[in-house]
């Protein structure tokens, strides 16, 4: 199977270093798009050039969760709410917003417009996944033209949530997502 550009492409900016927020850790809160991401910290970009791409959404955690992908339209924005540290096991590690474990990372000011969420389904691959169709987009791919921000919320006893939203959840990496 031809691996496309944009694969590659999203490839090599998963793997661009990140100032280390929200870590997924599989089984608790690991978020991938289309398998990219898995461990990785929040704000990491991924570019899926001129668009024509569905997402595939999949976050591991424990059976007998729920999780809920939220988008919005502008990038990533470390420790937009930072929370108290959670007690799950396997640890999630410690971010750079403060002595937490845990932040929200998507710009919440209004013109990045109110989020829009998909609820995600547990598969027999013990992920909850699911997708969002992206159109064909014109323009200088990657650039920063349009671009979303994503991030989950595992609704999980061991989670404290955020300061201003107490739990029961713990949140996964976010990303910023340029097309």
């Amino acid at each position: 199977m031809p691996i496309r550009l944009s694969t590659l492409l999203a490839a090599s900016l998963a793997i661009a270093p990140a100032l280390a927020q929200t870590t997924g850790v599989v089984g608790i809160n690991d978020y991938t798009i289309n398998s990219l991401g898995s461990g990785g910290t929040s704000c990491v970009p991924l570019c899926f050039p001129n668009g024509n791409v569905v997402l595939n959404l999949a976050v591991s955690a424990p059976l007998g969760t729920i999780a809920i992908a939220f988008f919005n339209l502008c990038p990533c924005l470390p420790c937009q709410l930072p929370g108290p540290s959670n007690a799950c096991l396997p640890p999630i590690p410690a971010t750079a917003c403060s002595l937490s474990n845990q932040s929200f990372d998507m710009d919440l000011s209004p013109p990045c417009g109110l989020p829009f969420n998909v609820t995600l389904v547990a598969t027999a691959a013990g992920v909850y996944a699911g997708t969002v169709a992206i159109p064909p987009l014109p323009g200088v791919p990657c650039s920063g033209g349009f671009q979303l921000s994503t991030q989950a919320i595992v609704f999980n006893g061991c989670g404290l949530g955020v300061f201003a939203v107490p739990g029961p959840f713990v949140l996964t990496q976010a990303f910023t997502i340029s097309f």
